[in-house]
């Protein structure tokens, strides 16, 4: 349970973010951190709410994976697109 920073990615903006976030956050929570960047300000909020997807080199990964179990570097660049 520790920050850990990335670098998160809405995909359709124009700007990535540096998020902060906890080494025990599932992908779920990693995404709707991203997100709350983008959606809402910059972007609209993705009819039916399903939730966000996350990409790492174009993979996605499960939606309860724990960030800390990846073996990411720090800065890593994750993408988020909305689920569904």
């Amino acid at each position: 349970m520790a920050l850990f920073p990335i670098t998160g990615h809405y995909v359709g903006d124009f700007t990535p973010h540096l998020v902060a976030v906890d080494t025990d956050d599932t992908m779920d929570q990693v995404g709707a951190q991203v997100a709350a960047h983008s959606v809402g300000r910059r972007l609209p909020v993705p009819a039916g709410g399903r939730g966000y997807d996350v990409y790492l080199d174009g993979e996605q990964l499960a939606p309860t994976t724990a960030l800390g179990s990846l073996g990411l570097v720090p800065l890593q660049w994750l993408e988020v697109r909305a689920r569904g």
